[in-house]
């Protein structure tokens, strides 16, 4: 079974201003419907491997179910085996967005015991952010914004140990090794 976005998100049940808009929701349902999606390749199979892919792009998201992206082994070590092919002048790239950071500061390389973002610049969820959202849902959605509960450190308190701070706009969007 496929995973699938959290039931508040694409259609907005709790808030329709945090939902996305019908024609967002419309193309989620039809992409809902394809081979690709309803038999994906697994990356927990043995031999997956993310060379065959000039991009790999890690999600985020609040909602629990991002943790088995987050806290994974395997997807650990794919991410320390892949994220070496993306040193210039390769063509090779990772991205992620806002949780899916978590994933790549969390990767230790089994020698170095180092992330492989521990060199680069990133940017994370303000926490300031994340704990205003929080703060002004909790009494309607419980822990929702905080993907490991209640009192979970933030995204940005997460990874700000591992990468470095945005110092400059010149770091932006850049692998300095």
């Amino acid at each position: 079974m496929p995973e699938k976005a959290s039931e508040r998100a694409p259609g907005g049940l709790i808030f329709s201003s945090q939902g996305a808009k019908s024609s967002v929701v419309q193309k989620y349902a039809a992409m809902a419907t394809t081979q690709a999606f309803l038999h994906p390749l697994a990356w927990t199979k043995p031999g997956f491997t993310l060379d065959d892919y000039a991009l790999i792009l890690f999600p985020g998201g609040h909602d629990k179910g991002i943790r088995q992206m987050i806290d994974s082994p395997i997807v650990h070590r794919l991410i320390i085996d892949y994220f070496p092919k993306t040193k210039k002048p390769g063509k090779k790239a990772v991205a992620a967005i806002c949780h899916g950071v978590m994933a790549l500061s969390n990767a230790k390389d089994v020698k170095s015991g180092r992330s492989p973002i521990s060199t680069c610049a990133t940017t994370a969820l303000p926490g300031f952010m994340e704990s205003f959202i929080y703060q002004s849902t909790r009494l309607f959605l419980g822990d929702c914004y905080k993907t490991y509960g209640a009192g979970s450190e933030n995204v940005e308190q997460s990874v700000c140990g591992f990468a470095l701070p945005l110092l400059s706009p010149s770091l932006r969007y850049s692998n300095p090794r």
